[in-house]
């Protein structure tokens, strides 16, 4: 089961921010969670990427709640895939607006994802993490038609 190899991988990703088990496994069967695996020729699960749907003023809306791929896998491309895989799926199921938190200290996620097109909302959520850092939220709105990489508008 996956349930094991992405609670390790989260605990080699995020030492002192990862998941339980039992979210992992709630996350795993929920019907509005999107889990998206990266993995090695051989079945290896080396990244990962967990989106979940939820309603925002009466608009469904898309959260990434997780992004993780190992160290010795990092600046290959595999997260930049892991999100816009992401973003095709919330996009298939109607979402037109992505959030997403990102520590106030890890400027290198806010440049990752300002890369991919999401921007700096005014929200800053207080002790947001376990080690009392504080969280920016990211917001990324897509386009009509966004699935469709060829669209051009008339």
């Amino acid at each position: 089961m996956d349930l094991l190899a992405i609670e390790q991988l989260e605990k080699d990703c995020f030492p002192e921010e990862a998941f339980h088990r039992r979210l992992i496994k709630n996350l795993l069967i929920n019907p509005k969670s999107i889990v998206i695996k990266a993995a090695t020729p051989s079945g290896k699960i080396i990244g990962n990427i967990i989106g979940i749907t939820k309603k925002e003023n009466n608009l469904l809306a898309g959260r990434i709640y997780s992004l993780c791929v190992l160290g010795k896998y990092r600046e290959k491309g595999i997260a930049t895939r892991l999100v816009q895989l992401m973003e095709d799926e919330f996009s298939l199921n109607g979402i037109k607006k992505i959030k997403l938190e990102v520590s106030t200290s890890n400027t290198v996620a806010q440049r990752f994802y300002k890369q991919l097109g999401y921007s700096m909302s005014a929200i800053v959520l207080p002790g947001f993490y376990n080690d009392g850092t504080d969280a920016l939220v990211m917001i990324k709105c897509l386009p009509l038609n966004y699935t469709d990489n060829y669209y051009t508008p008339f």
